[in-house]
């Protein structure tokens, strides 16, 4: 008996060690932003709410190397829990929603959190649910990329074509450091590739570094061909800044 609940112990603990080595195996977070029409060109149904009037939170992640590596799902113990960030939770809907209506309103929330938010814990910032996600609302409000992009003349429109490297050159200016831009190619309507998401790199004290570290972009939008940046409702030809 005393054998087996000694080997118990050790395989909970081995665990446990395994899981905070895990968490620990990161160096700087991503943040990441996403054009709501260019997210609906991956979901079938896919609904915008009419309160949303800009780009939508994606995720705040912790990374290492790569925008591609870092580490997921640190700790299977800390289920997400909508009590936990009820007050929250009308500005989650405004910025941070789920666009599909076929799967449960939280699950968005569940997956950041049980995914991203549990390898960020180590951080005193981000060291609880409630925490993880408030520094994701005030992330939002300071890095606007609905603002960023228009103080720049990026706006959105039907018609205008935008440039990869003018696009990167202009978050730049912004920002004072590379951020970079993903692109999707929307094959259901338009046979157009949209901007869809903008990440900003920033180290554990939340100042902003350089996202594409390696010297050159790493973007999947196309580096000589233009892409479009649709409004988000018909209607709307540009954004009104003084709701945001």
């Amino acid at each position: 008996m005393k054998m087996a609940r000694f080997l118990v112990i050790s395989i909970v603990f081995l665990f446990g060690f395994i899981n905070m080595c895990t968490a620990k195996e990161w160096s700087y977070f991503t943040y990441a932003q996403q054009w709501p029409l260019a997210v609906c060109t991956e979901h079938d149904p896919c609904v915008i709410p009419q309160s949303m009037v800009g780009w939508g939170i994606h995720g705040l992640w912790p990374s290492a190397d790569s925008l591609s590596k870092g580490p997921e799902n640190c700790n299977k113990s800390w289920p997400f829990d909508i009590k936990s960030i009820e007050s929250l939770v009308p500005d989650l809907k405004k910025y941070w929603p789920n666009l599909y209506p076929d799967t449960k309103e939280n699950s968005f929330w569940e997956h950041e959190w049980e995914k991203h938010g549990t390898c960020a814990t180590s951080v005193p910032a981000t060291s609880n649910e409630l925490k993880y996600f408030q520094m994701g609302l005030m992330l939002h409000a300071k890095y606007n990329i609905t603002k960023i992009l228009m103080n720049q003349g990026i706006l959105p429109s039907n018609t205008a074509r935008y440039m990869t490297n003018e696009t990167e050159s202009a978050l730049k200016r912004e920002l004072g450091v590379e951020a970079m831009i993903e692109c999707a190619y929307d094959k259901k309507k338009t046979q157009k590739q949209l901007l869809y998401e903008v990440f900003i790199c920033m180290n554990k004290d939340f100042k902003l570094i350089d996202c594409n570290r390696e010297g050159e972009s790493q973007t999947t939008c196309p580096k000589h061909e233009p892409f479009f940046y649709p409004p988000l409702h018909p209607g709307q030809p540009m954004i009104d800044i003084s709701v945001i």
